[in-house]
């Protein structure tokens, strides 16, 4: 598809229920977020939609045809595929979308599957095993021998979603309870990762033909005496009580240049694009190991990671969504015209 320009920008996302206490819905956005995506590509001066992903998505979108959708959408259901419902619904309908297609999306969300492509482009990961029925993690009962913690996750979901802070485990009982607790409770197999005790850096990625890094950010508790410090969903919905956002000043030089070509590597190797965040963490020899890429990064402007690190350089939110936009445009031919902000960068 080639146009010069276009007037009508969907955004097509799930909303978070109110009042839900469990993670069922951690991925989802809440409507915060859409309006503050709304009121700023409006601000450029394109009519914004905005279309839910739900019963009636289909219809609407054929009905409302857009000439663009800037896809934020994390799909329904429980499946590894759900990331890729929307892609591949516009791809059938020719709409143009922000964001990576729908096999890259499949392919990152399955944290094991991912492990395998990371390794095989010889990117550095911690150690993985996948345990599929509870009977199998007697397989596993001498892995504490080669690390002391390890973490349980579940093997395709996103925004620390299953994640706690009991999910560190440094024994075989804690290790099979939460190995049961994933597979009961979450359908689906259990991720047994070996456990980074040191900083945990994120990394912002924009781009296509000539990815860059927008930034990294190192994430530490409040509490410095914490050990073992997770990033988990406890301490993501209380943010702004348990954690410090430290600018990419903090991290040492060398160790900005390396994740900034590891980022890069991983944006490429998994063909992903237009924008994207991946997380490390330090193993105990200082080497930053890939912890879950996130080719659908959060962008509230208040909590989301991406927006902050974004943010901590000195930046506008407003500059951030302009080159996500300007980057999905120009996969098209698409011109980005802005009609009443004049922005740099």
């Amino acid at each position: 598809m080639q146009q010069d320009s276009i007037s009508t920008i969907a955004i097509v996302y799930n909303l978070k229920p109110q009042g839900v206490i469990s993670d069922a819905y951690e991925e989802y956005d809440e409507f915060a977020t859409i309006d503050a995506l709304k009121n700023q590509i409006e601000q450029f001066g394109y009519q914004v939609n905005l279309l839910e992903y739900d019963s009636s998505f289909l219809k609407r979108i054929v009905e409302h045809r857009p000439d663009f959708v800037l896809n934020i959408a994390e799909g329904v259901g429980i499946g590894r595929n759900r990331e890729s419902q929307i892609p591949v619904i516009l791809e059938s309908l020719g709409i143009p979308y922000s964001g990576s297609d729908g096999l890259s999306l499949a392919a990152v969300l399955d944290k094991h599957f991912a492990y395998k492509l990371l390794k095989a482009a010889r990117i550095p990961v911690p150690e993985q095993f996948l345990i599929s029925k509870e009977t199998e993690v007697k397989l596993l009962r001498n892995i504490f021998k080669s690390a002391p913690r390890w973490i349980i996750k579940p093997r395709w979901e996103g925004s620390s979603k299953g994640i706690f802070l009991t999910s560190v485990v440094k024994n075989y009982d804690t290790l099979y309870a939460g190995v049961r607790r994933v597979i009961n409770e979450y359908k689906q197999a259990a991720v047994v990762e070996e456990f980074l005790e040191k900083d945990e850096i994120t990394v912002g990625v924009i781009g296509n033909q000539f990815p860059r890094i927008l930034g990294m950010m190192k994430i530490v508790p409040v509490d410095m005496t914490v050990n073992n410090f997770i990033y988990s969903i406890e301490i993501k919905r209380d943010w702004e009580k348990k954690v410090k956002y430290l600018p990419q000043s903090s991290i040492a030089s060398v160790t900005q240049a390396w994740i900034e070509s590891l980022a890069l590597k991983i944006f490429s190797s998994l063909e992903l694009r237009d924008i994207a965040r991946v997380d490390f963490r330090m193993d105990s020899k200082n080497i930053p190991k890939v912890i879950d890429i996130n080719p659908i990064p959060g962008l509230s402007p208040r909590y989301s990671d991406l927006p902050i690190l974004w943010s901590l350089a000195g930046n506008k939110y407003s500059q951030l969504i302009r080159l996500f936009l300007s980057e999905s445009f120009s996969r098209y031919g698409i011109k980005f015209n802005p009609k009443k902000l004049s922005m740099k960068y």
